[in-house]
């Protein structure tokens, strides 16, 4: 799972010249943005190399899957927090993502691999040494008003649609259900960091083993899948119960504006490389009203970072806010009401148009966060 998914920065091709002069020592020349790179290939063994050094500061993750079916991402974490990732890499594919590190010791994690866990090492001091321009500060204020204003209404619109389930009213649970995940939808990178605590809400049925499948998709298998509500209720409560954590610990989260623009990479990732599968919602087909929220959350991390993004690359932010608006044009088709047609109508036609608008905004998208690197201490 992942705070920051990302689509690729550069071309396959260009990521795997960088792999070919920097996989021995995992590191690279400075990008254009001032980010350092460290290459890193998925294979049946986890993630190569498996272990990497490099300087304080913005450092950019080029990561390529190298021909395996047992690794498709690559998560970078320190302790259980998990501070940046790319993940759905499946055979052939890779992808980036870029963080701002402190000096200290990172584990970078590669779920299914022979040897899941290897070591970063970050030396040094960042220049300046944690000190952020005013225009991040501020992207990270207003960003983080977004992050609660969307927790509050989490936990405003979790306890209607738990009462429901609770009280066996299979048809308000329903009702309720989709509109109820979308704040949580919103902000997905942040709880995605949060490890368990995200699992618990919005694990799907296999991500997690049996006795740990719980929270959103549990109630959704057996509202639609089962058409019971039946031994829901302490689901139901539990799932209130971490909504509730969840909304605390966003208060005091760990954010910078590189983050914040991968997070909005991230967001397009889960439609186009996951969701557009219908997997999501495979009971409920409401995989619509996630999109939605998905490309909300992407523009609300979009603008907070916008002013970085502004003075360097002025053309490309207003090319990426147009994007936006078409792809919220393409959803208009598939409105009923106050929501949307049940994805199972769709056809592939209509899949695949929907995934290339999403693709055409997060190749503009994907080059904000090596930017936002640069700029956010300038």
């Amino acid at each position: 799972m992942n705070l920051n998914h990302l689509r690729p920065l550069t071309a396959a091709a260009a990521v795997a010249l960088l792999a070919a002069g920097v996989a021995a020592c995992g590191s690279g020349e400075d990008s254009s943005a001032g980010a350092k790179t460290l290459a890193f290939q998925l294979t049946d063994a986890g993630c190569e190399p498996h272990a990497a050094t490099a300087p304080a500061g913005p450092i950019e993750f080029e990561v390529e899957n190298g021909g395996t079916t047992k690794v498709t991402e690559m998560e970078v974490m320190r302790g259980e927090s998990i501070l940046g990732e790319k993940e759905n890499l499946s055979e052939g594919l890779s992808g980036s993502f870029t963080l701002t590190l402190d000096r200290g010791e990172y584990t970078i994690y590669c779920p299914g691999g022979d040897e899941e866990r290897g070591t970063l090492t970050v030396t040094g001091t960042s220049q300046p040494a944690g000190e952020a321009s005013g225009a991040a500060r501020k992207a990270v204020s207003d960003y983080r008003r977004f992050l609660e204003r969307n927790t509050a209404e989490l936990v405003a619109s979790t306890k209607p649609f738990v009462a429901a389930v609770v009280v066996g009213d299979s048809a308000e649970a329903k009702a309720l259900y989709a509109r109820t995940r979308a704040p949580f939808e919103r902000i997905e990178p942040v709880a995605e960091s949060f490890g368990s605590l995200d699992a618990s809400i919005d694990a799907r049925e296999n991500d997690v083993e049996p006795d740990d499948f719980r929270g959103f998709h549990r109630i959704e298998k057996a509202l639609w899948g089962e058409g019971t509500t039946k031994g829901m209720a302490p689901v139901a409560k539990r799932l209130e119960a971490d909504v509730t954590e969840l909304a605390t610990e966003v208060k005091t989260v760990d954010l910078r504006a590189v983050q914040i623009a991968n997070g909005a990479n991230e967001l397009l990732g889960e439609v186009s490389a996951s969701k557009i599968t219908g997997e999501e919602e495979r009971y409920s087909h409401t995989d619509l009203y996630d999109f939605e929220a998905n490309v909300e959350g992407a523009e609300a991390a979009f603008e907070s970072v916008k002013p970085l993004l502004d003075s360097a690359e002025a053309e490309r932010s207003g090319e990426i806010e147009h994007d936006f608006k078409q792809v919220f044009a393409e959803l208009q088709p598939y409105r009923r009401g106050n929501g949307f047609v049940s994805y199972a109508e769709l056809t592939e036609g209509d899949t695949r148009k929907l995934a290339q608008s999403i693709d055409a905004l997060a190749e503009k998208l994907g080059m904000v966060p090596a930017v936002v690197a640069e700029a956010e201490h300038s």
